[in-house]
């Protein structure tokens, strides 16, 4: 082989080279971004989760209490009956 089928040969894969990184960079990038926005979107959904069983758990621990204040004060007219 001569030098020029050797220069030939570089220059072809320096241009294979070149247009796989034109087209790959931005299909790295949207990959990149993508990946960016579904790591974010997963995040905000477990806040969300996280804040719902928080409210959840507030309402039943709040609901408790007013059933058992409720019930202690339909009893406390009763408590101190004495036997006839």
């Amino acid at each position: 082989m001569t030098l020029s089928d050797y220069l030939n040969i570089i220059i072809s894969l320096t241009m294979f080279a070149l247009l796989l990184m034109i087209y790959l960079l931005p299909v790295a990038i949207v990959a990149g971004l993508l990946l960016r926005f579904i790591r974010w979107s997963l995040v905000m959904i477990i806040r969300l989760a996280c804040r719902i069983v928080s409210l959840v758990w507030r309402m039943v621990c709040w609901l408790l209490l007013l059933c058992w204040r409720g019930l202690r004060s339909l009893w406390r007219p009763y408590r101190h009956r004495t036997a006839p």
